[in-house]
């Protein structure tokens, strides 16, 4: 990345600034109806001392009233500020975390250096996606958690919500499980949800909501995803937040990756990890504005080149083409749905090397790699593996970077114009775009 100058300098440090500030206030307002006794408490404290320092010095009886208020308040007070500190509930890591059975076409996939990442994917879906004509419908109705979640929500958020690079961002979520048919010819449905509510639902899984008095299990954030017979909810069923997860892996001209580093501390799921170069969430803006007419995968092609600018600092014209190769559901992250792709950049690797994260992405990505190696015969040979990546990238591989490649080396061995982009000389892949391209 170019420096800096210092105005902007300051105002990249302002934007941080806001966002803590931003953070903080959102996780109050949402804890707010919660704790209203809390907040009456402080009140009434304020409104004491301030009638006591008013209060003449001759008045006995005002100065004992003024005194008898201010030390009711702090009663009141003390157990409210424990119970904030401590919470009635604690969560707690689950040992174990259960896998749905699979009946053909689906099958669950394990990441080969974590094999407790596991994801449901269906290779007809994604060899469906390639031809997709399938629209989609935005409902303005917002999104609302089941209530056994919902009632633990401000404990969760106040457990986990504790950083001030976490806001409360609108988000899109998956209303319509991805059927081959569905992508043929139907209309996906989107509607709205927010951060707060992927934290209390998704993201709990691999957690417990646990009484602290009596160890009661109050919420087993593992369960949610699935039915009483133990088997996957579709989205269609489940009434989980199902925020749209998106990423595409972008290659260079001279046909090497750009990866993100993310933070070790960057989301409540962790981190740490080397990611896709555009790797994120579907929000709001992806839905606004959008031309007529257009399809489902132009519109996950979209987000995914929004994501891949914001993180990685590229610009609109060092975009080639975007496919859109594979769905899967995380069963880590409750299941929610994901969606990765394929963008060809119009520039090479060299071209990129001062290229660095932008300092408002830097609470989220550790650093970028603009020219990491990719054997892409081994890939297709062996999409499965992680052996077309270098051992140190391998070993660090983020569930979405894999899923990616999984998708790339399957759609290489099927799809010949694919393979023939990513082959041929780099001054032909402009010219021959992808049907589904959002550049």
């Amino acid at each position: 990345m170019a420096r800096l100058s210092a105005s902007r300098l300051r105002q990249a440090r302002l934007w941080l600034l806001l966002v803590g500030v931003r953070s903080r206030w959102q996780l109050r307002f949402a804890l707010a109806p919660r704790r209203w006794t809390w907040y009456a408490g402080v009140v009434s404290l304020l409104l004491g001392l301030v009638g006591l320092v008013s209060t003449p010095l001759g008045s006995v009886p005002a100065l004992l009233a003024g005194l008898a208020g201010v030390l009711l308040s702090v009663i009141l007070l003390a157990p409210e500020w424990a119970a904030q500190r401590r919470g009635s509930v604690a969560l707690v890591r689950s040992r174990t975390t259960p896998t749905p059975p699979v009946v053909a076409p689906a099958d669950l996939v394990r990441l080969p250096t974590d094999r407790s990442e596991v994801a449901w994917c269906r290779p007809d879906v994604d060899e469906a996606l390639r031809g997709a004509d399938a629209g989609y419908l935005w409902l303005a109705d917002r999104h609302v958690l089941p209530k056994r979640v919902a009632a633990h929500s401000a404990a969760i958020l106040a457990a986990r919500v504790r950083r001030g690079t976490m806001f409360n961002g609108r988000l899109i979520r998956q209303d319509d499980e991805l059927t081959p048919e569905l992508l043929r010819s139907g209309e996906v449905r989107l509607s709205g949800t927010d951060y707060y509510s992927l934290i209390c639902s998704n993201y709990l899984f691999g957690w417990r909501v646990v009484d602290r008095r009596t160890g009661t299990v109050h919420l087993d954030g593992s369960r949610l995803p699935y039915a009483e017979d133990g088997r996957l909810l579709t989205l269609t069923e489940s009434r989980l937040a199902n925020v749209i997860g998106v990423s595409t892996l972008a290659v260079t001209t001279d046909r090497k990756l750009v990866l993100c580093w993310q933070q070790p501390k960057a989301t409540v799921s962790g981190g740490g990890l080397a990611a896709p170069a555009g790797s994120g969430s579907v929000d709001l803006v992806d839905v606004r504005d959008r031309p007529p007419g257009e399809s489902f995968v132009e519109f996950l092609a979209a987000a995914m080149r929004r994501e891949l600018m914001e993180e990685s600092h590229l610009a609109p014209q060092q975009l080639g083409g975007t496919w859109v190769l594979g769905y899967f559901r995380w069963l880590n992250r409750g299941a929610k749905p994901e969606y990765v792709g394929l963008t060809m950049l119009d520039v090479s690797s060299d071209d990129l090397h001062d290229t660095d994260v932008r300092l408002v992405e830097t609470p989220y990505v550790q650093r970028l790699t603009v020219d990491c190696p990719i054997d892409l015969e081994r890939l297709r040979r062996e999409p499965d593996s992680l052996d077309c990546l270098p051992e140190d990238v391998a070993a660090c591989a983020s569930m979405p970077l894999y899923m990616g490649l999984r998708a790339l080396g399957a759609a290489l061995d099927r799809d010949d114009e694919l393979a023939r982009h990513l082959r041929g000389p780099s001054a032909g892949w402009r010219t021959a775009e992808p049907s589904h391209d959002a550049g």
